[in-house]
C-alpha cells in the first residue's frame, strides 16, 4: 500500500497507527523507504532517473528482514515523493494499491513555516510573509499532483483530520482498497515530531494557532485563486480567518 501524501500532514501518524495492526510493516520506523535508497531520498524531480531494481530489491530484502516469522503481509509506504513517481513504483511491484492523504493547507503551512524555517524569530515580518506565501503555493503543487492523479485512477482518499476525529475510519478505507482485514490498536500511544506523547490527536488548531493574523490572512489569500482545489480535499481555508479576529 502506498499512501500518497505531502510532508507534515499526519502521515506519519497514520503510518504507525496501521502498523500497530499484526499483518502490516513498515520498511522503516517513520513509514519511508526513501531512507534506504540515497537516490530516490527527497528527490522530488519526476523527471529524474531512477534505479527500478535498486529500490525493488532493496525494498524486498528490508521486508524478509522484517518478516522473518511471515506473519506480515502489507507493507505501508508513505515517502512524499512517491507521488512524483507512483507509475515506476508499482510497475515494480505486484498486487499494490494507493490511498490518498492531505490535510488542512493552513495547518500544513504553519507546521512546515515553524519546523523548516532557519532562524524563524530574527525575520522580519515581511520576509515571513513570503516564506509562508511559499509554502501555500508547496500545498497547492502536492495537491494538484494528488487530484490528478486519485481522479485518474479513482484512489481511495482519506485526511488527517477526519483519521484524527474516526481512526476506525481509516481502517473501513483501508480494507476496501486492499481487500485485507486488518486490527490497528486504537488506543496507541505515540510520540511524534517535538510533540508530547498522545493519543491520537487534531493537532490543526494548537498549530494555526502560532500564526498571526496577518500570517493567516496571507496563507488564505494565497490560495483563494485555488478554491477548486481546496474544495476538492474538504477544505476552507477562509474559516481560519474567524481564529484571527
Amino acid at each position: 500500500m502506498f499512501i500518497l501524501t505531502p510532508p507534515y500532514t499526519g502521515s506519519t501518524t497514520i503510518a504507525k497507527y496501521l502498523a500497530t495492526s499484526p499483518n502490516i510493516g513498515l520498511l522503516r520506523r517513520n513509514g519511508e523507504g526513501q531512507e534506504l535508497v540515497p537516490g530516490i531520498q527527497r528527490n522530488w524531480n519526476a523527471d529524474a532517473r531512477i534505479d527500478g531494481e535498486s529500490i525493488k530489491s532493496t525494498w524486498l530484502n528490508r521486508y524478509q528482514e522484517i518478516n522473518s516469522d511471515g506473519r506480515i503481509k502489507i507493507i505501508v509506504e508513505k515517502s512524499p515523493p512517491n507521488m512524483v513517481r507512483i507509475e515506476v513504483l508499482r510497475s515494480l511491484f505486484r498486487e499494490t494499491t494507493c490511498l490518498v492523504n492531505n490535510r488542512d493547507p493552513v495547518a500544513f503551512c504553519s507546521s512546515t513555516f515553524f519546523r523548516n524555517t532557519p532562524d524563524l524569530n530574527q525575520l522580519k515580518e515581511a520576509d515571513r510573509l513570503n516564506a509562508l506565501q511559499k509554502k501555500a503555493l508547496n500545498w497547492v503543487l502536492h495537491s494538484s499532483i494528488l487530484k490528478e492523479y486519485s481522479s485518474a485512477h479513482k484512489v481511495a482518499a482519506c485526511s488527517y483530520e477526519q483519521f484524527c476525529d474516526l481512526p476506525q475510519s481509516l481502517q473501513t478505507i483501508f480494507e476496501k482498497a486492499t481487500g485485507k482485514a486488518i486490527q490497528p490498536d486504537e488506543n496507541l500511544v505515540l510520540k511524534i515530531k517535538d510533540y508530547q506523547p498522545s493519543g491520537i490527536e487534531n493537532k490543526n488548531q494548537e498549530q494555526i494557532g502560532k500564526l498571526s493574523k496577518i500570517e493567516i490572512e496571507t496563507v488564505v489569500n494565497t490560495l483563494r485563486p485555488h478554491s477548486a482545489l481546496t474544495s476538492f480535499f474538504g477544505y476552507t481555508p477562509e474559516s481560519w480567518l474567524q481564529m484571527a479576529e
